[in-house]
C-alpha cells in the first residue's frame, strides 16, 4: 500500500483529520505540531479518520497514555503481581531488605504498577519513585543519576558517601525506572553500570530496592551483567488478556463521563454490549497492548452528538508491510533501539561503527517510514520506537532472531 501524497489532503475533511490525528497522538507521548503528519499514516487509516467527526476532548482525555499515579482509579489490578510486590513489601518490614526486578515489554504498565506500590506503603514509610532519565557513560555519570533518582538534596560524590548515606537514612523503598537505560553496548559503559549495581547492593539490608526494566534491556543485563543473581525476585507484567481489556476500556469510558447504564435493572455492564462486539478483534490488533488498543478503539469509536450513545465501526487495520522491505542495517538498528530504549545519534554510531552521515541516513530514513520517532527537547537527536506500536515491531524483530 502506498502512502498518500499531502495533495490527496487539500480538502476541508482534511483539517479535521489532522487535529483528530495530532490529538491522539499528544495523548500517547507524541508531541507533533507538523502540518505534513498525516502524509505518514497509511491511506486506509486517513481516510476513515477523515470521514467522521471528531471525539469529544473528554473521551479523549479518558483515553490518555501516560502512567498512572498511585490510587488512580483507571488501574486495572494486576493482582497476582501485585501481591508479590507486597510480600516484598513485608519482608522488607520485617527487616529483610532485597532487590526487585519488574520487567516486562514497553508499555506494559511498568511505571504505572511502580506508582501504584506507593499507595501500599504505609503512612510512616518513606516510598521514592525516581527514573533514569539517560544513560550513564561513568562513574561520575553514575554518581548523578543516582543522586538525583533518590532524591539526594547534597550529591555525594563518590559511591562509598552514597552508600554512607543512604545506609544513615530510615529503611526506605526505592523505586527506579527506566533500567533499559543500564542496558548498553557502548564500549568504557561497563564500569558505570556494575557501580550503579554495587550502590543497590551494598544497601540492600536495609532499603528495598525496585528496578523498572524493559524486557529485552533486562534480558541484556542479565546475560552480560548476570543481573539476576543479585534480585530476589522479578516480578513479570504482560499485556493485557482480553478480559482485562475489556476492563480498561469500559473504566475509561466510564471516566470519560459517557453514560453506559443498562435499561433494565438501572445496573451497568461490565463491558458494555457495543464493546463486547469488538473486543476479540480489538485483543487481537493490539495484542493487549494498552495504548495500541486505545489508538483502534478510538479510531472505531463513534459518540452520537445528541444523545451521547455509542456506536463502533469495524476496526481500520494499521498497515506494517513496511518492515518486510527493510534491510538487514535498518533491522539491527531497530533491535538496539529497542534493547537499549533509546539510541542517540552519537551512540548509534558508537555501536555500529559508521560515520556521522551514514548513521544519521539510517536513522532518519526509519523516522519517515513511522518506525522510529524523535525526541523534539533532547540536546542531540535522539530515536526511540513509536511508542504505540513497539510492541508490534518488536515481535518482528524477535521473531525474525534480530532481537532476543
Amino acid at each position: 500500500m502506498t502512502h498518500p501524497t499531502h495533495k490527496a489532503f487539500l480538502t476541508p475533511a482534511a483539517d479535521v483529520l489532522a487535529r483528530l490525528y495530532r490529538a491522539i497522538f499528544r495523548l500517547f507521548g507524541r508531541q507533533t505540531d507538523e502540518q505534513t503528519e498525516p502524509t505518514k499514516i497509511q491511506a486506509d487509516l486517513c481516510l476513515a479518520l477523515a470521514a467522521r467527526p471528531a471525539l469529544p476532548e473528554t473521551v479523549l482525555q479518558a483515553f490518555a497514555a501516560e502512567p498512572l499515579a498511585a490510587g488512580d482509579a483507571r488501574f486495572i489490578a494486576r493482582h497476582e503481581q501485585l501481591d508479590r510486590g507486597l510480600a516484598a513489601l513485608e519482608l522488607w518490614r520485617a527487616g529483610r531488605g532485597s532487590m526487585i526486578a519488574v520487567t516486562g515489554p514497553q508499555g506494559c504498565g511498568i511505571t504505572s504498577f511502580l506508582q501504584q506500590l506507593a499507595a501500599r506503603a504505609g503512612e510512616h514509610e518513606t516510598y521514592r519513585y525516581g527514573k533514569l532519565t539517560r544513560r550513564p557513560y561513568d562513574i561520575s555519570d553514575t554518581m548523578v543519576l543516582l543522586n538525583a533518582a533518590i532524591g539526594c538534596e547534597q550529591p555525594r560524590g563518590s559511591v562509598e558517601e552514597l552508600v554512607e548515606y543512604l545506609n544513615g537514612l530510615t529503611p526506605s523503598v526505592f523505586a527506579i525506572d527506566n533500567g533499559h537505560f543500564l542496558a548498553c553496548r557502548i564500549m568504557g559503559t561497563d564500569e558505570a553500570i556494575r557501580v550503579f549495581g554495587a550502590v543497590m547492593v551494598a544497601t540492600q539490608q536495609k532499603h528495598l530496592w525496585l528496578l523498572g526494566c524493559q524486557e529485552y534491556a533486562w534480558r541484556r543485563l542479565s546475560y552480560v551483567y548476570q543481573a539476576e543473581r543479585y534480585f530476589s525476585d522479578r516480578i513479570e507484567l504482560a499485556f493485557f488478556s482480553e478480559p482485562e481489556l475489556g476492563e480498561c476500556l469500559a473504566t475509561r469510558l466510564r471516566g470519560s463521563g459517557i453514560g453506559l447504564d443498562v435499561a433494565t435493572g438501572g445496573e451497568q455492564e461490565p463491558v458494555p454490549a457495543v464493546l463486547a462486539r469488538h473486543l476479540s478483534t480489538l485483543q487481537k490488533l493490539s495484542n493487549g497492548k494498552p495504548d495500541l488498543a486505545f489508538f483502534y478503539f478510538l479510531n472505531s469509536l463513534l459518540v452520537h452528538a445528541e444523545t451521547k450513545q455509542l456506536d463502533m465501526r469495524a476496526a481500520v487495520t494499521l498497515d506494517f508491510s513496511a518492515l518486510k522491505q527493510l534491510t538487514s542495517e535498518e533491522l539491527f538498528t531497530l533491535a538496539e533501539v529497542a534493547a537499549h530504549g533509546q539510541l542517540t545519534l552519537t551512540e548509534h554510531r558508537a555501536v555500529f561503527r559508521v560515520s556521522a552521515q551514514e548513521s544519521r541516513l539510517l536513522l532518519e530514513r526509519l523516522y519517515h517510514q513511522c518506525l522510529l520517532d524523535k525526541d523534539p527537547n533532547a540536546a542531540e537527536p535522539t530515536y526511540r520506537l513509536v511508542t504505540v506500536y513497539s510492541d508490534v515491531v518488536t515481535r518482528y524483530l524477535s521473531n525474525a532472531n534480530f532481537l532476543y
